[in-house]
């Protein structure tokens, strides 16, 4: 099962998520809405790893040490994989949040092979996963016009909070910064 560290987003930015997230749901086509576990809600994955040593929880707590809020904008709506897709929202990430993520994967002992490595992460929010060929034009059109008047590209974002999601025991919590305390 996977371990990651992922951001969480401002308030008004996780609402505008969830929203495309029904829209989806009430079209009838995929979309993470359907997922109803309490910890799903809208995210921008830091590093997704198979394990994490209690040695690693301490690093990545330190790594967030001072780093928070990061910043970024929103970019072009658009899809992860060969089919069946993720359909995503990219994210043109700023400095801040770029210097979060590396140090995460240092933290995290992110082998240079994976889309958790720094030269390979792409920021984006999962707006749908398993799309279809019969469903990819209407899944795009549908989220690119509620972008276009929502959240252009280019709408700044603010990612205030770090989480742990342990997908092993399913639980998930807040990365504490330990200078806020």
């Amino acid at each position: 099962m996977v371990q990651s560290v992922e951001l969480l987003l401002e308030p008004a930015a996780e609402r505008g998520v969830v929203r495309v997230w029904e829209a989806l749901l009430e079209a009838g086509l995929p979309s993470q809405a359907r997922h109803a576990a309490p910890s799903n809600r809208p995210h921008v994955t830091l590093v997704a790893v198979p394990r994490l040593t209690t040695a690693a929880e301490s690093a990545v707590a330190a790594a967030v040490q001072r780093r928070l809020p990061v910043d970024a904008t929103w970019g072009a709506v658009t899809f992860f994989g060969r089919g069946p897709w993720v359909l995503v929202r990219l994210l043109q990430a700023g400095e801040g949040m770029r210097a979060l993520q590396a140090a995460v994967a240092r933290a995290c002992d992110v082998p240079s092979d994976t889309t958790s490595a720094p030269e390979r992460w792409k920021a984006h929010v999962t707006l749908a996963r398993r799309v279809t060929p019969r469903d990819r034009d209407r899944t795009l059109d549908l989220v690119t016009e509620r972008a276009r008047r929502e959240s252009p590209t280019g709408t700044p974002v603010v990612a205030p909070a770090v989480r742990r999601w342990d997908g092993s025991r399913r639980v998930e919590w807040l990365v504490e910064d330990p200078g806020d305390g």
